[in-house]
């Protein structure tokens, strides 16, 4: 069991990733987001594989009915940023996707203030 921000591939291969990041949103947590920003595009394994994946935000956020794929048994967990960061910091989220995203938004954060 890991603990990983919400996250999906693509349907097809001209699927827009931002389409596919609210997507995920809503299948996996039942989230709406207000707005959503891409924070970067990475490499997943360089030298073994040529897949990307795109981290994005989301922002505003509603709650909704949660309807993930009938092989994934998703819980949601709120966990406040802080928080998140430190258990990066501290091994308990290793996910590379994860701990990259928050990293990131924790540094935006850090430096709009």
């Amino acid at each position: 069991m890991t603990l990983e921000v919400p996250a999906g591939k693509l349907d097809a291969p001209d699927e827009d990733p931002l389409y596919c990041a609210t997507r995920e949103l809503s299948e996996e947590t039942g989230y709406q987001a207000e707005h959503i920003e891409k924070l970067t595009t990475i490499a997943t394994t360089v030298g073994f594989s040529n897949e990307y994946i795109h981290l994005y935000v989301a922002e505003g956020l509603t709650p909704g009915k949660q309807h993930p794929d009938e092989d994934e048994f998703i819980n949601v967990v709120k966990v406040p940023l802080d928080e998140a960061v430190q258990m990066v910091l501290d091994g308990r989220i290793y996910d590379a996707k994860s701990a990259t995203s928050i990293l990131l938004v924790e540094r935006r954060l850090r430096l709009t203030k």
